[in-house]
């Protein structure tokens, strides 16, 4: 940017300032609104050498002017952002071009026959008279006051728990720690409740469909995606052996990456279906088993409602013992095979924000996912109610 040489005439560089500086300040709040504090910081680096000539020059209203704008740039590099809808998002992939050819090649129609072949499949579901919800009164995310005095969950058929896939997924449960800067690692031990969790969900009808969809898709436009110049082919995001899908549903999912200063503390598999706690912020946690079960333990208090669809998916506002989710959102009743499938079809298939588009008994529904960035692992997949 420039300011003007000084050494012009006086009234067209009066001119070229004014006009330069005006540039400046809508600059100045275009940057903000996208959210380029560096650009703004340039800007007004940029300024501060204009107002600078004009002290020089003592020109009293190009001083004034210019002095409005260096005080609005500091209030705005200054003024802490606003928070993100999903503030988990910090630090995933969110240009994952490997996949975009891939996606291209599936479109909504699709997605939405396969999940809703999925979801009739689905025989672990919890049905309509497995549970009572209480909603109680909206909220709003940065609300405070308690708008729900009672539990979400006034009752829940626990007979449910006793199925295959539900064990499985309770039996992993107490092997992760919510604080993300507590280090974890799998032992001999842990490694085999996560397999045998992976190979009661690979058994189900509702996972099969899922993995036959995506895996027809990779045949069919295999010679396309391997063009991709990248480390991540379609061949390998869906192989047709049983083992070696397995093995990158492991990497995936339970693969070990850090969002808290190096330590090995976070996977895909904690962070959607068990809920991580970083600072004072409850992240992830999108199954509804986590938090019935969480809930009745005492450790969550709801505090109402902000979207929901019936008994179908709820975006919700509550606390974690001293963690705060401002929004949460998870299905409601479905079974871990269904959203490990769903969330596994939508990560690998239709990756981004609200990408993935589902119907769920008729109720639309986006999934937005993302992996970590430069690595292969689920970040976050969560249902988002349209």
């Amino acid at each position: 940017m420039y300011c003007g040489n000084y050494e012009r005439d006086e009234q067209e560089n009066d001119t070229m300032c004014y006009y330069l500086l005006a540039l400046s300040l809508m600059s100045i709040f275009v940057q903000w609104k996208k959210g380029k504090i560096r650009r703004i910081f340039y800007i007004r680096h940029t300024v501060f050498k204009c107002h600078s000539k004009m002290l020089i020059k003592k020109s009293f209203w190009l001083f004034v002017f210019t002095s409005i704008i260096v005080l609005s740039t500091f209030a705005l590099t200054l003024r802490p952002s606003e928070r993100k809808e999903q503030p988990e998002e910090d630090g995933y992939d969110k240009q994952d071009t490997a996949i975009l050819k891939f996606q291209k090649t599936i479109n909504d129609e699709e997605i939405k026959i396969l999940v809703n072949r999925m979801r009739e499949a689905d025989e672990n579901r919890a049905k309509d008279d497995d549970y009572k919800l209480n909603y109680q009164q909206r909220t709003t995310p940065h609300e405070e006051e308690d708008f729900a005095p009672l539990p979400l969950f006034t009752w829940v058929n626990e007979q449910l728990l006793n199925r295959s896939t539900y064990r499985a997924y309770l039996d992993l449960v107490p092997l992760f720690h919510p604080e993300v800067s507590i280090d974890e690692d799998w032992n001999a031990e842990e490694k085999k409740k996560i397999y045998a969790f992976l190979d009661e969900i690979m058994h189900t009808e509702v996972f099969n469909l899922m993995w036959e969809f995506l895996l027809e898709k990779s045949i069919l436009h295999k010679r396309e995606i391997l063009l991709i110049k990248s480390n991540r082919f379609i061949a390998e995001l869906v192989p047709d052996d049983k083992f070696q899908f397995k093995n990158l549903l492991f990497t995936q999912w339970f693969g070990l990456y850090t969002r808290s200063h190096g330590h090995l503390g976070s996977s895909g598999f904690e962070h959607v279906f068990i809920g991580e706690w970083r600072k004072h912020i409850v992240e992830g946690q999108h199954y509804w088993l986590r938090f019935y079960s969480l809930e009745k333990q005492g450790h969550i208090n709801y505090k109402g409602w902000l979207l929901h669809d019936k008994n179908v998916a709820a975006t919700i506002h509550y606390d974690w013992r001293s963690h705060h989710k401002e929004i949460g959102g998870f299905l409601i009743g479905s079974s871990p095979e269904f959203d490990f499938s769903l969330f596994t079809l939508c990560f690998n298939a239709k990756r981004g924000q609200n990408a993935c588009k589902v119907l769920i008994d008729e109720f639309p529904i986006h999934v937005t996912s993302f992996r970590v960035e430069h690595k292969p692992f689920i970040g976050t997949s969560y249902p988002v109610l349209i």
